[in-house]
């Protein structure tokens, strides 16, 4: 009889209790939003120039072509923004997409002509290609800004 008593009063605290306990700890958590396309290719351009630094190619040249694939995805969600543009131009020049790089430094400027950054990226390419005429009208472009990014091209160039 004792144990009959003990056995049940063992089963009423633990199932009829937790009933009544707090919810699991799993539900006070926050709800964590899932990273964007955008956000997810220039986590994956950090991790490329991470490993382009410590001269591991192979390895850099995949986070670039990952971040290449997130970026065209956030592309087609969010159309016509400079940031993706810029970014699909430099990891295509990564890949060396030389044509595609230039393209999509060119829909960049078309949102936003007076960009510093683009124009610089875009100047730097040219002058890696011996289009030498092209980069310096970059570099006449950027003359007025007084900015970074005009001595950093005319450091490129000269």
């Amino acid at each position: 009889m004792l144990k009959k008593k003990l056995l049940f009063l063992i089963f009423f605290i633990f199932f009829v209790s937790s009933a009544f306990a707090k919810t699991p700890l799993r539900d006070q958590l926050p709800n964590l939003k899932k990273l964007d396309n955008y956000t997810k290719g220039e986590k994956r351009v950090l991790k490329a120039i991470k490993y382009e630094s410590k001269n591991r190619y192979k390895k850099s040249k995949k986070f670039y072509s990952e971040a290449l694939e997130y970026f065209l995805l956030a592309n087609e969600q969010s159309p016509a923004d400079l940031n993706i543009y810029f970014y699909l131009g430099f990891t295509s020049e990564k890949l060396n997409k030389i044509l595609d790089a230039e393209i999509y430094y060119l829909l960049g400027l078309e949102v936003s002509p007076n960009n510093t950054k683009v124009n610089n990226y875009l100047g730097k390419l040219y002058f890696k290609n011996n289009r030498f005429k092209d980069a310096n009208r970059i570099l006449r472009i950027l003359k007025n800004c007084n900015c970074e990014d005009y001595v950093d091209l005319a450091n490129v160039i000269k």
